[in-house]
């Protein structure tokens, strides 16, 4: 059975959330851990939402508020649940969740090679690609 739990990025046990970006960003991306794990989740108190299998984490992502603006982010799934459309209910948890909190619009720096799986969520991109830990990325926003 697939459920969710919410936490706020200022609280001590995160460990559900830190282990599913270790897996995705750290050991399979290469991020450095002290970037992926940089105090802007408990900076800005972000919203996380993480995805249990029979209470087994395996997807994670954030609502982060940053200049009056809310930014999906970390968005990560365990490799051997890709491709099976948790990445869709995923986002359209953090969507809801954003609608929730009274939001219009949402923004999120892109990986370029999810282009089109954002877009298939509703979201624009915009801008030109520019690079965020060593990774090509692209603005992207969606109208609520």
């Amino acid at each position: 059975m697939i459920t969710e739990k919410w936490f706020n990025g200022n609280e001590p046990n995160l460990n559900d959330v830190k282990f599913i970006r270790t897996q995705v960003f750290v050991n399979e991306q290469c991020i450095d851990e002290k970037e992926e794990f940089d105090g802007t989740d408990e900076k800005f108190n972000s919203k996380i939402v993480v995805l249990y299998d029979n209470n087994r984490p395996f997807a994670t992502g954030r609502l982060i508020e940053i200049n009056n603006k809310l930014f999906i982010g970390r968005v990560a799934i365990l490799k051997q649940y890709r491709g099976l459309n948790y990445g869709k209910k995923l986002m359209e948890t953090l969507i809801q969740k954003a609608k929730q909190l009274d939001y219009k619009e949402i923004y999120i720096h892109a990986q370029s090679y999810a282009k089109k799986f954002y877009e298939k969520c509703g979201f624009i991109a915009f801008g030109e690609e520019f690079f965020e830990a060593n990774i090509p990325h692209l603005n992207m926003k969606i109208d609520l």
